[in-house]
């Protein structure tokens, strides 16, 4: 049976309806990592000298990370994740200690020893937000505007990657399936993921139109 689905403390269940099918609709869930978006991920963790920083992106009941530094799992729960208040409200979320605010000091990620969260809205041209560009650490801390601007500025180039990818060259036009040009990235991702010797196997199938 499937968890029911988790209802945003703020957004209406329309734009959260809309915001999920326009997440679904890019097909990012569940994809192999992607060094594209591990670059940025990395100048993030950088760029704060922090140990961990995601591309979270929210789905119905969960935070799923396209990309990490500094954790190894791929997702957890969406109920009190900070990446799920910034997807509802849309705005970038700072918690200076998470033991600290009274909404967050009971969270999964405060039990698990994380004290502070930074996080940009990934938000598509249609104001759908699907996620965060977050960064978090072990000890609290404050943000400058300087900080502030540059995490949302990283957040605009994971969103510049996800739509590039989307809409030119990597997504067929009439299936809305991966092409070509996809599977070529994706292959070479994985070799980079994988460990040296290990057995995979790669389909690519294409299809053909018959026009009359």
């Amino acid at each position: 049976m499937n968890p029911p689905l988790f209802q945003p403390h703020c957004a209406s269940p329309q734009y959260e309806t809309a915001r999920l099918d326009a997440l679904r609709r890019l097909e990012l869930l569940d994809t192999p990592p992607s060094e594209a978006f591990d670059r940025i991920t990395r100048m993030a963790a950088q760029l704060f000298g922090l140990p961990i920083a995601a591309v979270s992106l929210t789905d119905a009941n969960r935070q799923w990370f396209k990309s990490k530094v500094g954790i190894t799992h791929d997702t957890i729960p969406r109920m009190k994740a900070p990446c799920a208040m910034v997807a509802d409200e849309r705005e970038v979320l700072i918690v200076p200690d998470l033991l600290e605010d009274p909404y967050f000091r009971d969270s999964p990620l405060a039990d698990g020893g994380i004290r502070f969260y930074a996080g940009a809205p990934l938000t598509t041209s249609e104001g759908f937000c699907l996620g965060a560009m977050c960064v978090l650490g072990t000890e609290p801390r404050q943000v400058s505007m300087a900080e502030r601007q540059a995490l949302t500025d990283l957040a605009t180039m994971v969103m510049a990657q996800i739509e590039l990818q989307h809409a030119f060259g990597r997504v067929d036009p009439v299936s809305g399936l991966p092409n070509r040009n996809q599977f070529i990235i994706d292959f070479n991702d994985l070799e980079l993921y994988e460990p040296n010797g290990e057995v995979r196997t790669a389909a690519l199938i294409s299809l053909a139109v018959r026009r009359s």
